[in-house]
Order: structure tokens, then C-alpha cells, then sequence
């Protein structure tokens, strides 16, 4: 029997769109939609052939930009209040896209003594190979750090507070100074967030935020983000994702926007969280220095109040000359706390840090310290919880000065 032009075999027919009897009727939920694609369909040869006359603003391959994460990246402009942002696969690999875009072999880059510890890594080991020149300086510099700026430094980094110091930085005194001299700054804002600093306000030329912490919310998604003013520099840091074949998928960029509807709830409690926090460890006596920019008594405090709206829920602690060594044992007391590395997520999270071997321009000399990411948990809860692991380590410090021989 003969086959009927207008009959597929099933497997054929399963494969085809749907075809409609009527116009759909329009349809439109609060959330945005998912749309997964690696191969984007076109009407017609010719609209495959000019595929990349719209590269910056069309689709041409899902690597490149769906409407999810075109929706992502317009939500994180207006945060920002950036013309631009680009997504990228986490915030190491923004930070690094950056790097590999406006830096070539024979120039010159600033970093400060603070940064994140993968991205020292990088320009320390890769960027040096490829004959890029990098200098770490000072995170207190200021406009000082016009006396680093050579001919050839083409970008300046900034990242304010450091993670894992807290050092707040004088981006507009940075930025003034490195714009004087023709080069660019580049800060990673991410402890902040858009909420509480718009850097590019403050003169950076691109902000980098690691959408892994606070705009995710809930340790499950890896993705960053660069916002810029610059339809020049956005279009040049496209051109290398393109290149290198960065892309971000859908489904994480839908988690991402389903974050960022809590996240003005969810720093704000972090936040306050923290700060009460932060004010109570400053009163045992296990512990030395709170290393927070909202305390007054902070370094950074006055910096912090002039350009900063508000905290987040990372702060750092350092346990006092007789209680070191025994940071480990403090984390591993805690019961309502995660250890791991990252932070900004809806649980508490916990990590022991040594900056002392990531320094060069500036010295550490306190060694190991205590890094705190305050979650949702009731923040009494937590006090609860650290306050019997530091009276743990009171027991452990008597019972070792009980032990040493007499002189």
C-alpha cells in the first residue's frame, strides 16, 4: 500500500514543530521561559548566510545567547546600571576572559595584593608565559598607585574588599589615577553585589560579579558576569566567547533570575545577620580582630560608608597569639555551619584561610584566619553555635598551657 505524501513515518513525524489548527493564544507566566538550544534554526539560507551581522544582539548559536540568558544578562544591566553585560561559565572564567581580551604580550597589568587567589594564579603563571608584565601592589595604594603605572599597563584590577582580608580599596582615587594615564579598571565587586556598590559609578570600566554567591543564592550554579558601559569593550569581550567558545546554559541562567527575585531578602538578612555577628565575636576573648569594613573601628569603615549602601555576609575573624593553630579545630567544633569554599548561599558557610603565601607587594603576618559566610539561619542560632566552639578552644588552649613542662 502506498504512502500518502502527507503521512511520515513516526519517527520522522516526531521530529516535525506541531502544527496548529489556530493561532496559539498568547501565553505569559512570571517566570521567564527556558529555552535550551545549541543548534539555533533559521527561516532560510540566507538568514543562515548573515547569521553574524547580529552577533551582539540576534542569535546565531545557543553557545553564544539564548532568550534566557539574554533575559539574564538585561536583569543584571539594570542592577548594574550597565548598557552591557556578558555571561560567562563562573566568575574565575569573567575575570579571565577579561585578562585574555586586553592583554597582549609586552603590556603591563596592576593587581592588587588582595585578589582573588585563582586569578593571582593565572596572571602569575599564564599571563607572565604569554609575556604580559604583572605587578601586584598594595590594596591601601590609592591615587598613589599612579607612580605604578607605566607606558604599557593597559588594565588595573581592583577587588573591594578583599574575600578574604577585607581591605576596602579607593576605586574612584584608582580609577582617576589609571584613567589619567590611558588605562582601564576592572574590579570584582562581587562580596557587595550591584545592591550595595555600583562600581562603574565609582569609575570602574567593567565590573565582574560571581553569580555563584548571592544572585544564585543557593551554592548550586556556577556562572559570572561583566557589566560595562562600553559598547566597544562589550563587544570585544563577545568577540573572544566566540573564540574560546564560553557560553552559559539555560537552565542556570533560569536559576539565576529565579535568584535574583530574593536576593534584595536575602543579602539584607545575611547582612544584618553578620553584623551582630561580627559585633559579638569582637567581645570573646579567643578572639583578636574582626576583619569587617561595617565595624567602625574597621580601617576600611569610613571608605566603606562613602561608597558602599551596605555589607554582605562575609567577614573574617583572627583568633589571638594564644589560641593559633587551633583555627582548624574551632571549624570543625561548629555544628550549623558548612566548610567549604565559596559563600553567599542560603546556609552558613565556613573556610580556613592563610593568605601569607598569596602576597607579595604587602605582608601578612597573622597567619590563618576564619572566614565567615552568614546564611538565613537565625542568627542567634548561630552565635549559639560559635560561642561552644570557642569555649571548646579555651578548654584546648588551657589544657595545652597545663601541659608544657615547667621552666
Amino acid at each position: 500500500m502506498k504512502r500518502s505524501p502527507n503521512v511520515l513515518a513516526p519517527e520522522t513525524a516526531i521530529l516535525q514543530p506541531p502544527r496548529r489548527t489556530r493561532p496559539a493564544a498568547p501565553f505569559t507566566g512570571l517566570a521567564e521561559p527556558v529555552v535550551r538550544a545549541s543548534t539555533v534554526v533559521f527561516a532560510d539560507a540566507a538568514s543562515f548566510d548573515n547569521r553574524y551581522a547580529d552577533f551582539y544582539d540576534g542569535y546565531t548559536y545557543g553557545l553564544f545567547g539564548t532568550p534566557t540568558s539574554r533575559a539574564l544578562e538585561g536583569q543584571l544591566s539594570a542592577m548594574s546600571g550597565a548598557a552591557r553585560t556578558l555571561l560567562a561559565p563562573s566568575g574565575q572564567a569573567a575575570l579571565s576572559l577579561v585578562l585574555m581580551t586586553l592583554l597582549k604580550p609586552g603590556d603591563h597589568i596592576l593587581m592588587t595584593d588582595s585578589c582573588y587567589g585563582p586569578i593571582r594564579s593565572f596572571a602569575a603563571s599564564w599571563l607572565r608565559a604569554w609575556g604580559v608584565d604583572v605587578t601586584f601592589y598594595d590594596p591601601l595604594v590609592g591615587a598613589d598607585i599612579a607612580r605604578l603605572i607605566t607606558g604599557a599597563t593597559k588594565l588595573v584590577l581592583v577587588e573591594s574588599p578583599g574575600s578574604n582580608t577585607m581591605e576596602i580599596q579607593d576605586i574612584p582615587a584608582i580609577a582617576d589615577a589609571t584613567h589619567d594615564r590611558g588605562a582601564l579598571v576592572l574590579g570584582d565587586m562581587t562580596w557587595a553585589t550591584p545592591l550595595h556598590c555600583r562600581a562603574l559609578d565609582l569609575g570602574a570600566d567593567i565590573v565582574v560579579d560571581a553569580l555563584s554567591k548571592y544572585a544564585s543564592g543557593h551554592g548550586d550554579v556556577l556562572m559570572g558576569a561583566l557589566s560595562t558601559n562600553s559598547e566597544t569593550l562589550y563587544r570585544r569581550l563577545k568577540d573572544m566567547t566566540r573564540v574560546v567558545g564560553l557560553g552559559v546554559p539555560a537552565d542556570d541562567c533560569s536559576l539565576v533570575l529565579r535568584g535574583l527575585q530574593s536576593m534584595p531578602l536575602r543579602v539584607e538578612r545575611s547582612s544584618a545577620s553578620a553584623l551582630v555577628i561580627a559585633q559579638h565575636l569582637a567581645k570573646r576573648p579567643e578572639i583578636d580582630r574582626v576583619l569587617h569594613p561595617a565595624l567602625p573601628d574597621d580601617p576600611g569603615h569610613t571608605l566603606w560608608k562613602r561608597d558602599f549602601s551596605g555589607a554582605s555576609g562575609v567577614f573574617s575573624a583572627l583568633l589571638k597569639p594564644g589560641f593559633k593553630g587551633l583555627e582548624n579545630r574551632f571549624i570543625d567544633q561548629l555544628a550549623l555551619f558548612a566548610i567549604g569554599a565559596s559563600w553567599g548561599s542560603a546556609r552558613s558557610v565556613v573556610a580556613p584561610q592563610d593568605p601569607t603565601a598569596g602576597r607579595t607587594a604587602t605582608r601578612w603576618t597573622e597567619g590563618k584566619l576564619i572566614r565567615f559566610s552568614i546564611g538565613l539561619e537565625a542568627p542567634q542560632d548561630l552565635i549559639a553555635d560559635i560561642d561552644q566552639a570557642l569555649d571548646h578552644l579555651t578548654g584546648l588552649s588551657n589544657d595545652r598551657t597545663a601541659a608544657k613542662p615547667a621552666a
